[in-house]
C-alpha cells in the first residue's frame, strides 16, 4: 500500500471521528478538498504523464490516419505509372525488341538501371522521367509503409502503458475522493442534526411568545394609569419586555467553487491534439467516476445536450452571462433546462460518455466569457480547486 494510501486512510479515520472533536463546517471541507489535492502532489507527475500519453496518443492516431491515406495514394501512382510503362514494353514488343531490353526497362538495380536509361534513351525514346517517378514513388512508399509500421507499434506499446497509469492515478483519485466524501457525509449529519434543534428552538420561542403575548393581552385590558395613556413598554409581573426587529441577514458573497467537488487531477490541457485532428478547447480534469460536479457560479442551466463526442453535457449560464460547458457526465443531478443552481450546487457526476476512454472518467471543461468563443480555463480552475 502506498505512503499517500496509508495517509489518507489515517484522515478518513480522524473523518470519522469528527463528532466527538468539532463539528464540520464548509471550511473545513473546503480545507479538506485542498488538503487531500496536495497529498495527490505526489501524483501530480504521473497525471501529466496520463496526460501526455493521451494527447501523444491522439497525435499517433492522426499520423497513421494521415500516413495511410498518404501510402494508398502513392500506390495509386505506382499502379498509373506502371501503366504508363507497360505501354512502353508493349511498344517495344511489337517494335521487336528483345525480352531483355523489357527486363532491363523494369530492372530497379542500380546496376542496370543507369544502362537501361541510356538504352530507352538511344532506342526506344521512351520518356525518362516516367521511370525516375516510379522510382521516386516506391522509395516513398518504403518510407511511408516503415513509418506506419512503427507509429503502429508506438500506439500498441502507449495504450498498454496509458491503461496502466490511468488505473493507478484512478486508484489515487478513489481513495482521496473517500476522504472527502466522508466528511461531506458528516457535515450533512451535523447540518441536518443543526436544522432540527434550530426548529425546536423556533417552536419553543415560539410557544413562549406566544403565552407572553396571551399574558400581554391580558393586561392591557385593564384600565390605563390615572391621565389615560398607556406606558411604551409592557410590564409583566415586574418584568419590561421591549419587541426589537431581527437583524438582516449577512450579505451573499460568490467567489466561484471548484468544478469538481474531491480529489482532481488536471493539467493546461488547452491546444493539445484530440481525435479527428482536433485541438483541445478546455481543460480535462481527471477524477474517480461519479464524483460530485458542481455549478462553478450562481447561475441557470442554459442547456441540457448529448452527443457523439461530448456525451451528457450542461452549458451553465452565470449571473453575469458567462457560459461554461460540462462534458462527458455520467449522469446528471436533479436539474432540468431552465433551472436556477447555486453556487456550489451539484448538477452531475464524472464519467466518461461520449468519445472520452472508459479508463479515465473525466470532466471536460469550457469556458466561454459573455456566451463567446472559448478561452482556456486553466487559470481560472487553477484558482479555483487549489
Amino acid at each position: 500500500m502506498t505512503r499517500t494510501a496509508w495517509t489518507l486512510i489515517c484522515l478518513l479515520v480522524m473523518a470519522l471521528a469528527l463528532p466527538a472533536m468539532a463539528q464540520v463546517t464548509d471550511g473545513d471541507i473546503d480545507r479538506a478538498r485542498r488538503e487531500v489535492n496536495e497529498m495527490l502532489a505526489e501524483s501530480q507527475a504521473l497525471g501529466e504523464e496520463v496526460q501526455d500519453a493521451w494527447a501523444r496518443q491522439f497525435a499517433l492516431e492522426k499520423e497513421i490516419t494521415d500516413l495511410t491515406a498518404s501510402v494508398e495514394l502513392a500506390r495509386v501512382k505506382i499502379a498509373e505509372t506502371e501503366d504508363k510503362l507497360e505501354e512502353v514494353a508493349v511498344e517495344m514488343y511489337m517494335g521487336s525488341s528483345t525480352a531483355a531490353s523489357i527486363q532491363i526497362l523494369f530492372s530497379s538495380s542500380d546496376q542496370s538501371y543507369g544502362a537501361g536509361i541510356e538504352y530507352l534513351r538511344n532506342v526506344t525514346g521512351a520518356d525518362v522521367d516516367v521511370i525516375n517517378q516510379l522510382r521516386s514513388f516506391r522509395t516513398e512508399l518504403d518510407r511511408q509503409t516503415g513509418r506506419l509500421t512503427e507509429a503502429s507499434a508506438e500506439q500498441e506499446l502507449l495504450a498498454v502503458e496509458l491503461e496502466e497509469k490511468a488505473g493507478e492515478l484512478q486508484v489515487r483519485l478513489t481513495e482521496a475522493q473517500a476522504v472527502y466524501d466522508s466528511l461531506v457525509a458528516q457535515k450533512a449529519v451535523e447540518d441536518e442534526a443543526r436544522r432540527r434543534a434550530e426548529e425546536e428552538e423556533a417552536r419553543r420561542r415560539a410557544a413562549e411568545e406566544a403565552a407572553r403575548n396571551a399574558t400581554t393581552t391580558t393586561l392591557a385590558a385593564a384600565p390605563t394609569t390615572p391621565g389615560g395613556e398607556s406606558g411604551a413598554t409592557t410590564t409583566t409581573l415586574g418584568e419590561t419586555t421591549t419587541t426589537t426587529a431581527p437583524p438582516p441577514p449577512p450579505p451573499a458573497t460568490s467567489g466561484g467553487a471548484c468544478p469538481v467537488a474531491g480529489a482532481v487531477s488536471f493539467t493546461d490541457s488547452w491546444g493539445d491534439p484530440r481525435s479527428g485532428g482536433r485541438s483541445h478547447q478546455g481543460v480535462d480534469m481527471i477524477a474517480a467516476r461519479n464524483t460530485p460536479l458542481v455549478a462553478i457560479f450562481s447561475g441557470r442551466i442554459h442547456r441540457l445536450t448529448s452527443g457523439s463526442l461530448s456525451g451528457l453535457a450542461i452549458w451553465l449560464r452565470a449571473d453575469n452571462g458567462d457560459q461554461f460547458f460540462y462534458a462527458h457526465l455520467e449522469s446528471y443531478a436533479d436539474i432540468i433546462a431552465g433551472q436556477s443552481v447555486s453556487e456550489g450546487e451539484v448538477i452531475g457526476y464524472n464519467g466518461s460518455s461520449g468519445n472520452a476512454p472508459a479508463l479515465l472518467p473525466h470532466l471536460h471543461f469550457e469556458y466561454h466569457p459573455g456566451g463567446g468563443s472559448a478561452v482556456n480555463p486553466y487559470p481560472l480552475v487553477r484558482s479555483l480547486c487549489g
